[in-house]
Order: C-alpha cells, then sequence, then structure tokens
C-alpha cells in the first residue's frame, strides 16, 4: 500500500508533514471519525514511515519493502504496537491502561522510535485517562501514539488538550467511485450504487465492493420494506449473516456496517415522507420505499433510526450480537405495524 493509493487523507498527511518539517510534531494524535473511515489505516502508515529503515521520515515516505515496512503491515514489529480494549470489557481498565503504560516506557528495539495505536480510545474511563494523562505530558523519547475513536468528545478534556486532533470525514462520492475503480470495480454503474449507499466510508464501500455483499443487502433492503414487517424474519437473516465470521469483534463490525445502511434507509423514508426525492437507496427500491413512506410518519421514522442508533451503540461496546439485533428487531415491528383503525 502506497500513500497514492489513499485516496482523502492528502490533507492528513500533509498536516504531519508539515509539523514535522516546522518540527512541531505533536507526540499524540487523536484520530476520530466513523468506522471505516480510514483511521487504522493512517495510523498503520504513519508507523510504517516512522520505522522505516531506507526512507527518512520527514516527508512519512516509506520503501515498503524492509524488514520493518514488512513487519508493521503484519503487525508484528515490537516498536510498533496495537492496544485494543480487551472484548469483554466495556471500557478501558485502569490495569490494562497500567500494562500500556509500562511497556511504552521500554526501550525500543530498534532506533528510530515507538508507535502506539491505541482503540478505541473514547472507551477511556476517568480512571485510566488519569492514569494515562502522564504520560501524555511526559512522553518517553521518540514516541507516537495514535488515539483512535469514533467521538472524540467522549475524551476527557484533559486528554483532548494534550493531543492533536485528525478528523476523519467521509469523502465525496467521485472519490469513492475512484478507490473503487482503482480496487477492481469495473461497472460504473456499480461504482455509482456503492458510492451512494456507502455515503463516503471507504471501509463500507470497500465491503459492499463484494457483489455478495450488495445482494445481502438487496435481499435485507426489501425485508425491511415489506408488509407486513416480522422483526423475527429481519433478526434471523442478519444473525445468519455473521455465521460464517470468526470473532465477536469481527461480527460486531459487520453488523455495525449493515446497520450504518439502515440509516441511510431511514434517511432517504424521511425524505420519501416530507415530499423529497430518494438519494441513497438503490433505483431497484424506490417503488417499494414510497409504499413503505406511506404507511410510517416522521415519528415512527424517527423511532426506527433511533432503535437502529441504540444497537449500534451495544454492539460498538461489546454487546453479543444476538441479543442486540433481536430487540432492534423488536423495536421495528412495532413501529412498522400498522395502525389499528
Amino acid at each position: 500500500m502506497r500513500w497514492d493509493e489513499l485516496a482523502g487523507m492528502e490533507t492528513h498527511r500533509g498536516q504531519l508533514v508539515a509539523a514535522i518539517q516546522s518540527n512541531r510534531m505533536g507526540h499524540a494524535h487523536i484520530l476520530t471519525g466513523p468506522a471505516g473511515s480510514g483511521k487504522k489505516l493512517f495510523a498503520t502508515m504513519v508507523a510504517r514511515s516512522f520505522l522505516c529503515e531506507r526512507e527518512a521520515n520527514d516527508t512519512l515516505s516509506s520503501c515498503g519493502e524492509c524488514p520493518s515496512c514488512k513487519q508493521v503491515e503484519a503487525g508484528t514489529h515490537p516498536d510498533c504496537q496495537t492496544w485494543v480494549k480487551p472484548e469483554e470489557d466495556k471500557e478501558f481498565k485502569i490495569d490494562f491502561m497500567r500494562r500500556l503504560i509500562e511497556s511504552s516506557q521500554l526501550k525500543a528495539a530498534g532506533g528510530r522510535g515507538k508507535v502506539f495505536i491505541i482503540e478505541p480510545a473514547d472507551a477511556f474511563n476517568e480512571e485510566s485517562s488519569n492514569c494515562f494523562l502522564k504520560t501524555l505530558e511526559e512522553p518517553p523519547p521518540g514516541m507516537w501514539m495514535a488515539l483512535l475513536c469514533e467521538n472524540s468528545e467522549n475524551l476527557l478534556p484533559t486528554i483532548r488538550s494534550r493531543c492533536q486532533t485528525l478528523r476523519f470525514t467521509p469523502l465525496p462520492t467521485i472519490q469513492i467511485e475512484r478507490i473503487l475503480e482503482a480496487n477492481g470495480v469495473t461497472d460504473q454503474v456499480s461504482r455509482q450504487e456503492i458510492a451512494k449507499l456507502s455515503e463516503g466510508i471507504p471501509g463500507l464501500a470497500m465491503t459492499l465492493s463484494d457483489p455478495m455483499q450488495r445482494k445481502f443487502w438487496h435481499e435485507c433492503g426489501s425485508l425491511v420494506l415489506s408488509s407486513p414487517f416480522s422483526g423475527t424474519a429481519w433478526s434471523d437473516m442478519i444473525k445468519g449473516s455473521i455465521e460464517e465470521i470468526t470473532g465477536g469483534p469481527a461480527q460486531r463490525a459487520h453488523v455495525r456496517s449493515i446497520l450504518r445502511l439502515h440509516m441511510g434507509m431511514w434517511a432517504d423514508l424521511h425524505r420519501l415522507v416530507h415530499g423529497l426525492e430518494a438519494r441513497i437507496q438503490p433505483y431497484s427500491f424506490i417503488e417499494r420505499m414510497n409504499q413503505c413512506a406511506g404507511r410510517l410518519d416522521q415519528r415512527k421514522i424517527a423511532s426506527v433510526a433511533e432503535a437502529t442508533m441504540i444497537a449500534d451503540d451495544r454492539l460498538k461496546w461489546g454487546a453479543l450480537v444476538p441479543l442486540a439485533i433481536e430487540a432492534m428487531g423488536d423495536s421495528l415491528e412495532d413501529q412498522f405495524r400498522p395502525v389499528q383503525t
């Protein structure tokens, strides 16, 4: 992977390069943005640049071929460590944070410093945040820390004030289409459909570049728009989609991407209820969406959006997929149930 293959990251890279060349590079950055917006990939590319054995890091360039570059990409470099909240915990606990800090104080195995990638940083609780503050105030020499989160406002002000922030926002549709074309999506109609569905999120666009994933969304969307709607059938479909995915974090990430597509559906239904045109969903959905919009009102659409956000939040903080999805299915069925007259 090269920088010129990463659309939408030119500004972020430019900011870091300017900071390095003016000797104002911070030792810690908050990388904040939606899931799938490229935060982890950006942090990995920066780490590779810092630890590359052949390139000077003042331009954040890396060869991609030396042992260090290959180790960073493989996740095996001793000086590039990723610290992820344990799956069984809802937040970073103090014991985990102490181990992280202790590891940060160890001497780098190589001579080019160390990189710590921490996610999700918005899972710091007050105790672990306060423990982490001293490391931010007195960082080890040659250390760069990337704090990845979806909402930096969940971090304590004392953390935010000691870090520089890079915000990862949705990309323009044309950039998503270019990413898809570069990754083998040759059909223009498919690129346009995926770009709209992904709403500017590269990770979601790449998921939808798989024809089987698009087929699944067409089936799932058709079920959502059916009347009468069955919450049980919907939740069974979602749960069935993760049967071959190994590991709770990967399963939750997959389902959260599906929930984001549902939010796009609710946004289009909201537009239709108000007499506007749908902007996100495939053309094949429009007739059924108009029929569905005729059965709903603004309050019901707000309620299904709220149920989706609740399920997404539960999954983000480690809830079991079946429980979160079954609860959401019940809520959707309540809102889609025809009013008795």
